[in-house]
Formats: C-alpha cells, sequence, structure tokens
C-alpha cells in the first residue's frame, strides 16, 4: 500500500449494548510485539471482565495481522474488527473491545455488529493520521532562498521538517513519493544553481 491512517496514542471509548459493557481501545502500536504488549496490559488491567477481543494490523502493508474472539463464538468479534481495519485503511492500529456481560444474549449476528461497530465508531473519533509512502532529502540553499524552497516544498505535496542554517540552510523535508518528480522540477525551474537536493531514503511519514 502507498499510504495508511494510523492512530496516535490511545483513544478509549465506552458503549452499552443491551445491558452489555463495551470498552474499545484504538491504539498505535510500531509493531507486532509492541500490538501484543498492548493486548497484555489492556487483559491484566480488565481481568474480571468477560471478554477481551482483539484485531490489528501491526505493518504499514497490511501483512502483519492477527485477531481472536477471546471466547467469544467464532467469527463474531475478532474478525469483524479486523474486517473494519482494513476498510478503513488502518496500519500500526490495534483495536480491542472489552465485553463485560450485562446477562442479554445478542446472538451471532449482533455480536458481529456489536463488535464492528465499536471499532468503527472509534476509528471514526480516534484521529486517525494519514502515513504516506515518502522520500526523505535535504534542501541546501543560500539563507536568500531558505524562505522559497521551504514555500515549493510545501506546494508539490511535502512538509518541510527542520533546518540547521551554517554557511548555507540544509531544510530536511519529506514528500509523497509520487509528487517527487514535482518538487525536483520546480526546484530546477525556479532556484539558482546553488539550490541542491539529495535524497536520503524513504519511510511512511505522517502529513
Amino acid at each position: 500500500m502507498t499510504s495508511y491512517l494510523g492512530a496516535q496514542g490511545e483513544f478509549v471509548k465506552e458503549t452499552v449494548i443491551r445491558k452489555s459493557r463495551f470498552i474499545t481501545r484504538i491504539i498505535g502500536v510500531n509493531d507486532e510485539e509492541d500490538a501484543v504488549a498492548a493486548i497484555a496490559a489492556v487483559r491484566k488491567k480488565h481481568s474480571d471482565a468477560t471478554h477481551n477481543c482483539y484485531a490489528y494490523i501491526a505493518d504499514e502493508t497490511g501483512l502483519r495481522q492477527r485477531f481472536s474472539d477471546d471466547g467469544e463464538p467464532s467469527g463474531t468479534a475478532g474478525k469483524p474488527m479486523l474486517e473494519v481495519l482494513k476498510k478503513f485503511g488502518a496500519g500500526k492500529t490495534l483495536a480491542i473491545v472489552t465485553r463485560y456481560f450485562g446477562g442479554v444474549k445478542l446472538g451471532a449476528s449482533g455480536l458481529v455488529g456489536a463488535y464492528s461497530g465499536c471499532v468503527a465508531d472509534a476509528l471514526k473519533e480516534a484521529g486517525l493520521k494519514r502515513f504516506t509512502d515518502s522520500a526523505l532529502g535535504v534542501v541546501a540553499c543560500p539563507y536568500s532562498q531558505a524562505d522559497a524552497a521551504v514555500a515549493m516544498i510545501a506546494e508539490s505535496g511535502g512538509k518541510a521538517i527542520n533546518a540547521v542554517y551554517s554557511t548555507e540552510v540544509a531544510i530536511t523535508f519529506a514528500i509523497p513519493a509520487s509528487s517527487k518528480p514535482k518538487l525536483d522540477a520546480a526546484i530546477k525551474a525556479a532556484m539558482s544553481k546553488d539550490v541542491r537536493i539529495t535524497y536520503t531514503g524513504t519511510q511512511f511519514f505522517g502529513y
């Protein structure tokens, strides 16, 4: 994938459905190890809960994914939660729903609707951030052209990250990979020969 929506920190939302209490957490993770640790922490915090069901996509590609019904009927919790994460285009994100049973059985379809609905509602409110496959680089330029260089980075869809001032200005930036040719052409057409771009790598960057 060329981009994904990722959670920042942890978002918690509580819902009551037919007397059962559902506590949904959307947690940003760096990798599968992070996801496993977060699940363990929630299970410890809510060790008295009836179920702690989860689903996660722990990378940018969607290949590192797992889910668990944690005692709910097979296919009624974890997998529907994972499908919601996929539908939202989520990456590096864990959804875990803690349920305290309220005495009213929901049935298979009711459970699917409850768990998937809780995750969808939480994702809508969690303030997910778009991360895009990006080129990282440095623009080196005279002081007199630094503001123009920053403006061109922004106009091309990128973002200046920081600037180091020495005998010239070195502006570190990120730009979506698809927009890199646009920036290169803009710099070449409008800036002096003293302005140089060096690309240092790639990563998924949040804009």
